[in-house]
């Protein structure tokens, strides 16, 4: 597989010890939490085309995918993914089905997986070679203070990203792990993130069930709202 052109390496001078966010420092050993997984927003705001120049990867002649800056995952939308097959990418259902599961299954418990136990739970450890990312543009997390929900949008400079993921037949997860720096701030009830990748090695060795180093950086709040890599 061809190492999509947005998993190319970014500059070292991007990275930053600390993390920011309204100009405030937040150093690098804040909170960290176990808790519930949660990430159930995500925006893929790409056409299919552009999807797969970045992707270099094709969808299927018949599938047609329409973007959205908002999917949300109780509605069980269909998403771009790349399998650890890499031939297509392919359009998966939200909320992951085991093979077992019965008609009575409620894949609302399945919209993502702890990577701490994706080996050891029951919906999820016979897919635990079933690998696969999930092409987005951004998440959504909402900080609470007090009474107020406060939402923020969380990318890459709004470019295409890989989320890590679980697959079964033509259902998928996204796993999640702790989260850290200015996620943690964010996220500050659940203190969770998606697993990102963003270079192509970790995306190799996610595909195929070997050690990786999650991007957690999202430490610049840019002009257009989204939190992002630090410029």
């Amino acid at each position: 597989m061809k190492i999509p052109s947005f998993l190319e390496p970014i500059s070292d001078s991007l990275r930053v010890r600390n993390y920011y966010f309204n100009d405030v420092k937040i150093e690098n050993d804040y909170l960290y939490s176990k808790v519930d997984a949660m990430c159930f927003h995500v925006k893929v705001t790409k056409t299919k085309e552009q999807i797969e120049k970045k992707s270099r990867l094709k969808f299927k002649p018949e599938v047609t995918f329409t973007p959205n800056p908002h999917f949300k995952g109780f509605d069980h939308p269909k998403l771009p993914v790349i399998t650890n097959q890499q031939d297509f990418i392919h359009l998966l259902e939200w909320g992951l089905v085991p093979h077992w599961a019965g008609n009575d299954f409620n894949s609302n418990n399945t919209l993502n997986a702890r990577i701490e136990t994706i080996d050891e739970k029951p919906s999820f450890r016979d897919a635990y070679t079933n690998r696969c990312v999930i092409l987005v543009d951004g998440f959504y997390e909402w900080r609470h203070e007090g009474k107020d929900k406060i939402k923020y949008d969380i990318g890459i400079n709004n470019n295409l990203m890989c989320l890590a993921g679980l697959y079964s037949d033509d259902t998928f997860t996204i796993v999640t792990t702790e989260a850290v720096g200015i996620m943690d701030y964010i996220h500050n009830t659940k203190h969770r993130m998606p697993v990102v990748l963003n270079d192509g090695e970790n995306l190799m060795n996610w595909l195929n069930c070997k050690p990786i180093v999650p991007f957690t950086d999202f430490s610049y709040q840019r002009e257009d709202g989204q939190v992002s890599l630090f410029e």
